[in-house]
Formats: C-alpha cells, sequence, structure tokens
C-alpha cells in the first residue's frame, strides 16, 4: 500500500452524528478520492477495455507483495494469498460486485484469523473462511447491507489505528528468526531500504508501484550483497515456487472438514474469528463501492440491489477460495482507489488484475521464491504506517480541544472518545468487537446527551 494509494476518509462516506457548524469546515476541503482537479465538475466516462486491462495489470503489481506478506502471517503457503486474490478478482464483477471495486487477499481479514491459525493451527482455517462467508451470505439475503452506514468516521479511524498497530508488530517475528541466526542488521537495513523506497517514490514518479520497486530493488541488493536473509523459497515447502501447473491449488480435504464442522468444539473454537472477519469484510467491501460512487461520481444503476449483490459476490468468492485451500478476502479501498485513478472502473479491470495475478503464479514463480522475507516486511511496516488514521486522529483531537463552537463541546469529546475506544478494543481485543463497541458507545452518548439537552431547553422554556 504505497502512499500514493491512502486515501482519507471524506466524512461524507462515512456519515458521523455531527450537527453542527464547527464541522462545516470539512466539507471545504477537497475529497482526496476525487480523480482529478475537475472530476467533481466533469462527467465521468467509462473507461476503454484496454485502459481497463492496464489497470489491472497495475492492481496486480501493487497487490502481489501484499498477498504473499498476508500469506506468511497467517503461516501457510506463500501462493495461497495470491490464488485466494485471482479467486475473488474472478467471482466478484461475474456474479455483480460494484463495478470499478477491486476484491482480493486484505490484511483486515489477515489479522484476526492469523489469531486462529497462530494458535491452533492452519488446518481450522477452511472452517472459518467457510462459516464467515456463510454468514456475509446470510447477511446479503436479508439485505442488511445498508448498515455499513452506521460506522462513523471516528469509529472507522479507530478500527484503522488499531489494524495498523496490529500488523506492524506482527513484522516482530521475522526480525526475531533474522537475529537467531545473526543477520538482524542486514535485515533491518534491507527493510528500512523498502520502506523508504515505498514512501519516497511517489515524490518522484506514480508511473510503477512503489512498493513493487521497493520489493525488487531491496531484495536485488540483499542478493548483489550475498547477505544472509531467508526468502521465500528458503522458506517454504521443497517445489512450492517451481511454477507451471504444479503451483495450481489444490481442494481441501472435505473428510476433515466435514469432521470439524459436525464438531461442536471446533465450531465453538472459530466462530470469534469467523465473525470478526465477516464483519471487517462487510464493512471495507461496503466502503469500497462508496468510494468509487465518490470518484466517479455515478452510481451503478443495475436492475438489481448492488450493495447486495456485492456482498453475495465476496460471500461466493471465500467460499470458493475456501474449498480450494484459500483464505479469501474482500473489497480493497486501496486497490479499489489505485484501479480508479490507473483508468480502471469496470468490471473487465477486475478480471485482468485476477489473470495478471494467476500469470504471476503459474509462470513467474521462481523469480516470486527469490523474494527475501526482510523486504516484505518492509512492505508490511509500510502498509501498518499508511494503515493508521494520522490525519483523523489528529484532527479528531484538534476538535474535541478547540474552545470554537462551546456549545459542542461535549458532541466533540463523544466523538474523540468513541474514536479511542474502539482504537483501544480492536488493539487489545477484537477488531469486529472494537467496531461494533466504538458504534454503540457513539451514539448510545450522542442519544443521552440529545436528550439531555432537549430536557434542558424545555425546562428553560416553560
Amino acid at each position: 500500500m504505497s502512499k500514493q494509494q491512502l486515501v482519507p476518509f471524506p466524512k461524507k462516506l462515512y456519515p458521523s452524528h455531527h450537527r453542527n457548524n464547527y464541522y462545516s469546515y470539512s466539507a471545504k476541503n477537497k475529497s482526496a478520492l476525487q480523480l482529478s482537479d475537475s472530476s467533481s465538475t466533469n462527467e465521468y466516462s467509462s473507461p476503454t477495455r484496454i485502459q481497463e486491462a492496464l489497470a489491472g495489470l497495475t492492481v496486480a503489481f501493487s497487490l502481489l507483495s501484499k498477498a504473499i506478506a498476508c500469506s506468511a502471517i497467517v503461516g501457510v503457503n506463500p501462493l495461497v494469498g495470491l490464488w485466494s486474490s485471482v479467486i475473488m478478482g474472478i467471482t466478484a464483477p461475474l456474479i455483480g460486485s460494484r463495478a470499478g471495486v477491486i476484491s482480493g487477499t486484505a490484511a483486515v481479514v489477515i489479522v484476526p484469523l492469523s489469531a486462529l491459525t497462530m494458535t491452533h493451527g492452519v488446518e481450522y482455517m477452511p472452517l472459518c473462511i467457510i462459516l464467515s462467508a456463510i454468514m456475509q451470505g446470510l447477511f446479503g439475503l436479508c439485505n442488511l447491507a445498508k448498515t455499513a452506514d452506521l460506522v462513523s468516521e471516528e469509529v472507522l479511524s479507530g478500527f484503522l489505528n488499531g489494524l495498523g498497530f496490529i500488523l506492524l508488530f506482527s513484522q516482530a517475528k521475522v526480525f526475531k528468526a533474522a537475529k537467531a541466526v545473526g543477520a538482524l542488521q542486514p535485515a533491518v537495513a534491507m527493510a528500512s531500504l523498502c520502506f523508504a523506497i515505498v514512501q519516497l517514490l511517489p515524490i518522484l514518479t506514480k508511473a510503477v508501484p512503489s512498493s513493487l520497486v521497493g520489493l525488487v530493488v531491496a531484495t536485488g541488493l540483499g542478493m548483489v550483497l550475498k547477505l544472509p536473509l531467508a526468502t521465500l523459497e528458503s522458506t517454504a515447502p521443497a517445489g512450492t515456487f517451481s511454477g507451471g501447473l504444479s503451483s495450481l491449488p489444490q481442494l481441501i480435504d472435505f473428510g476433515q472438514l466435514r469432521t470439524m464442522a459436525t464438531s461442536s468444539s471446533a465450531v465453538k473454537l472459530v466462530m470469534p474469528a469467523a465473525i470478526s472477519i465477516m464483519i471487517i469484510a462487510l464493512v471495507e467491501t461496503l466502503l469500497a463501492g462508496k468510494v468509487v460512487d465518490d470518484m466517479t461520481g455515478t452510481k451503478d444503476e443495475k436492475d438489481y440491489d448492488v450493495p447486495k449483490r456485492s456482498v453475495l459476490a465476496m460471500s461466493t468468492g471465500n467460499l470458493a477460495s475456501a474449498f480450494l485451500g484459500g483464505f479469501g478476502g474482500c473489497g480493497l479501498i486501496p486497490q479499489t482507489v489505485l484501479n480508479l485513478k490507473s483508468g480502471g472502473g469496470g468490471p473487465f479491470s477486475s478480471i485482468s488484475y485476477a489473470v495478471a495475478m494467476a500469470s504471476f503464479v503459474l509462470f513467474f514463480a521462481p523469480l516470486v521464491g527469490k523474494i527475501s522475507e526482510a523486504a516484505l516486511a518492509g512492505i508490511m511496516i509500510t502498509v501498518a504506517y499508511d494503515t493508521v488514521a494520522w490525519s483523523s486522529s489528529v484532527t479528531s483531537i484538534k476538535a474535541a480541544l478547540s474552545k470554537e463552537g462551546d456549545g459542542t463541546r461535549v458532541q466533540r469529546l463523544i466523538d474523540l472518545f468513541a474514536l479511542g475506544l474502539s482504537s483501544y478494543i480492536c488493539y487489545f481485543g477484537n477488531l469486529a468487537v472494537g467496531i461494533i463497541g466504538g458504534v454503540v458507545a457513539q451514539r448510545g452518548l450522542h442519544s443521552i446527551f440529545n436528550r439531555v439537552g432537549s430536557s434542558n431547553d424545555e425546562a428553560v422554556a416553560s
């Protein structure tokens, strides 16, 4: 997730409880989601197939390193993340997801899943993803997709803060392993180099994904200097990166799945993670659709409910991915923004991205295996840094401390409390609980404050 892909979340996408003039300044700021300086006034034009194909290729390059890194965090074959992205990228447009939205491997899904696999083993992963997909499907069939509007900017910022720091500290294991073999300094150096390239290259050019350049340069320099760094190939089972048809995903053991699914203890074990994944994936997928609406200034006018179909497409993709040994994913806001800014916007761009990802596995797997784990750690540290909602958090703090609009000071403090509460719960507890807790606390406190204010007004009037 390079810096140019990180997008501040405009308040109009995430409706909060602000009903005062103090927050009106945010509406005057230009949204970072606009395609260009004139995109807000010019009519959006549909991309050509060539534009969509090139946009899909760009998205595939940007997601390559992150899909591999997510696989490493879960503790599965590095190619699992790539195939999960391929399946999600194909099923979304075929079933009718919001055109322009890119679906694939998501760090927000990996965090609760990795907590399960690291504690109890990867054999529980298929059951967890399948249960999550079933709940997602029920959510869509019950027409509950519009409930994403309940998530305010403050709660979303808290969620991103918690997620960012979880991702950051998840990379500690890479440096611990390097320290054990006396390669801590080279590992830190290559990770830092990768981080610097990802952050600084967009200042010079945006022609190529900075995350891919950082990965290639850090890995290549390590090979040239013959640094003792672990690579994906050195830490994976033999033959993982041989490429060709042997790299195709295999069906899971349905006998083992049936045994687990009929075991109440196994279902009880994976259910918390499955619920977390369901909620988190739903929120990001639906918000990614809103990002497309905002950037293009259009609605996806179909003869069916697009948000509902988007949820059902995600559910189907996750089921298919789980049956093939993957961990699925959801709609991706950063890659969706990149897709639109690269000239995409139609369903063909998603298919193009999926085909490109499949090509990386089938034809370029040997090269992928040479990637150093230190370079990947640099990528994930960048993702963690860019995930944290620095700007929104600082804005909320300044708003709460400001003396302007004293009549709304309590409301601003409530919003800051919701941000802090959701950040704390998401990091130290559970991501899904953090979202729900933040929404309930913020809306509940605002409701109490409004009732007290109304009672006081009535008392004064009488």
